[in-house]
């Protein structure tokens, strides 16, 4: 659900950046980076983008199929969450099948559908917090949510840095990647809205403040990995601890000031190498997966 309402904020903001400014936006990039089982060639048009990238039952990775694997997931552990929760799943499930919603992105204003999606998705973050009960379950949650958020974070700047190449509207970029992190506001507040490369990759990277930031979501991932020590094996404890703590402080003790895309990127690689090597481990420690 965290890549569903990543996804659906970018693909928002990039339409919305499409029509508003003269940008060199190409919805193949974006399609080639998110869609599997599906020919970027035969992608042609930005509706045609997005009808990929939000319904397509081929695509892998589009909405849709991140909606309807929720709620085949949460119908198999029914009996631990909330009846509120598995309502309002079931709502998105519908919503997202409804012809009326294909219909509105093929031929009427895309923003339109999007909006109803992320209001779900809103509904769906609410219904957790205030009606889950605090116990593995909910730790398990939150740690495939802050760890998802981080791989998200970390795919949306890549794919804005690509976008960008080498454009003169370096700051016109930053602010619509601050938008789909839903950071633009917070960023006018903390930083005098400067846009500013250092400024964009201090508040994406390291400021705790802001709940989009790779710190933020490492250092909430460290917060409920905790709640399972008293529940876990010592040795798988320590393992996965020690990761997370080392993504940490490789992230804080930096060598290079993140102000130029060679340093950025190779610090969204190297964060994400980590994040993917800890979900591993999470993966194989404790759902027995190979």
């Amino acid at each position: 659900m965290e890549r569903t309402d990543n996804l659906l904020r970018m693909l928002r903001t990039n339409y919305i950046a499409s029509q508003d400014e003269i940008l060199d936006f190409q919805w193949k990039n974006y399609v080639k980076h998110t869609v599997s089982g599906i020919r970027v060639d035969d992608v042609d048009s930005y509706r045609e983008a997005l009808f990929v990238l939000l319904l397509s039952k081929e695509n892998d990775s589009s909405i849709f199929t991140n909606i309807v694997r929720a709620r085949e997931n949460a119908r198999s552990v029914q009996d631990y969450i909330t009846k509120e929760l598995w309502q309002n799943l079931n709502d998105y499930y519908h919503l997202i099948r409804s012809p009326e919603t294909e219909r509105t992105i093929r031929e009427d204003d895309p923003v339109t559908a999007m909006d109803l999606l992320l209001r779900e998705s809103t509904l769906f973050y609410g219904t957790v917090d205030i009606t889950m009960y605090r116990g593995e379950g909910y730790a398990f949650l939150n740690l495939g949510k802050y760890i998802e958020r981080t791989l998200q974070i970390l795919d949306i700047l890549q794919l804005r840095i690509q976008d960008m190449g080498t454009s003169p509207n370096e700051a016109v970029h930053w602010k619509y990647l601050l938008y789909s992190l839903s950071g633009y506001e917070f960023h006018t507040k903390e930083y005098k809205n400067s846009l500013a490369t250092s400024d964009v990759m201090d508040q994406l990277f390291f400021n705790t403040r802001f709940p989009h930031s790779v710190m933020y979501a490492l250092l909430q991932t460290d917060r409920y990995f905790d709640r399972l020590d008293a529940l876990s094996l010592p040795e798988n404890f320590k393992e996965i601890k020690f990761l997370i703590g080392k993504s940490i402080s490789d992230l804080k003790y930096r060598m290079h000031p993140v102000t130029e895309v060679k340093y950025i990127q190779e610090l969204i690689d190297v964060t994400r190498t980590q994040v993917v090597m800890c979900s591993g481990k999470l993966a194989t420690r404790y759902f027995g997966y190979s």
